[in-house]
């Protein structure tokens, strides 16, 4: 079965309990008194919620793009209170919002844009911004293994007095460190083989020259290891896609939860001190 078909047919209704799970934890949170709307029902102050952050955005976008930058991504605040703890949570949160937009455009582009025959689309899977796409993949992905690693250090090793571990915590932090490094195994794999590409066994449709060089670098150094390892390639994919989706069904459920929710926390509570000034 073409291999496509197999990832919608899993893929929607990940999609569908993802978002019923976001629902729950958005209908807790309107289950306030919104001020001005206090008769409102969960549905009407959804909507505005909606409207207020939309003009409020357009009112002023460069200062909401500021605060995201500074605030959410970067976490200035953290900054002051501990290096390594800041340090961990920014390559986490920077290395997951940076690798969703570089895979996004590299799986519209070359998984859509070249199968309907857009003609610039092959730009973006042979010519010259696909060696920029794959570096970048792989550097973000990097950055999120190292930012794991070091929660994974600090929480198990370092273990401050004040840090509490619980079974949520440890059930987050390999699901991540699972997904990176069987990323970067299949993709070692496929540098390995290129047979695998050419079977068009994975949803990608090639392995570039661009691979098998520094560009991939950590796929790459896995690669030298793999070339006599002979693997099921379906296994390998279905190994690390449904991980994948199982995760992101888990996300609503779990304290990554405020990769979503920490944004709009930050920006109302900036919003009112800017009120206030």
């Amino acid at each position: 079965m073409d291999k496509h078909l197999i990832f919608y047919v899993m893929f929607f209704p990940t999609v569908i309990f993802f978002l019923w799970g976001m629902s729950l934890h958005i209908s807790v949170w309107l289950e306030g008194t919104l001020q001005g709307a206090e008769k409102a029902t969960k549905w009407e102050k959804f909507k505005i919620y909606l409207r207020r952050g939309w003009r409020g955005f357009w009112g002023r976008p460069g200062w909401y793009i500021q605060i995201l930058i500074t605030e959410v991504i970067f976490h200035r605040k953290l900054f002051s209170k501990s290096f390594y703890r800041w340090l961990a949570h920014t390559l986490l949160v920077f290395g997951f919002v940076a690798t969703f937009i570089v895979d996004m455009i590299k799986g519209f582009t070359t998984g859509y844009l070249v199968e309907f025959g857009v003609s610039f689309a092959h730009v973006f899977e042979t010519g010259a911004i696909r060696p920029f796409l794959d570096f970048f993949l792989e550097f973000f992905s990097f950055l999120i293994l190292v930012g794991c690693v070091m929660a994974i250090v600090r929480r198990f090793i370092i273990r401050p007095d004040q840090l509490r571990t619980e079974e949520e915590d440890i059930t987050s932090l390999l699901f991540i460190l699972f997904l990176e490094l069987s990323g970067f195994f299949i993709a070692g794999y496929r540098i390995a083989h290129p047979e695998v590409s050419q079977a068009r066994i994975y949803l990608a449709n090639l392995t570039p020259p661009s691979a098998n060089n520094w560009i991939s670098f950590a796929s790459y150094f896995l690669s030298q290891f793999l070339g006599d390892i002979k693997i099921n390639a379906n296994f390998l994919w279905y190994f690390h896609v449904v991980p994948s989706l199982l995760f992101f069904i888990y996300l609503p459920h779990s304290k990554l939860l405020h990769i979503f929710t920490s944004s709009v926390t930050v920006v109302a509570d900036r919003q009112k001190e800017f009120n206030r000034k």
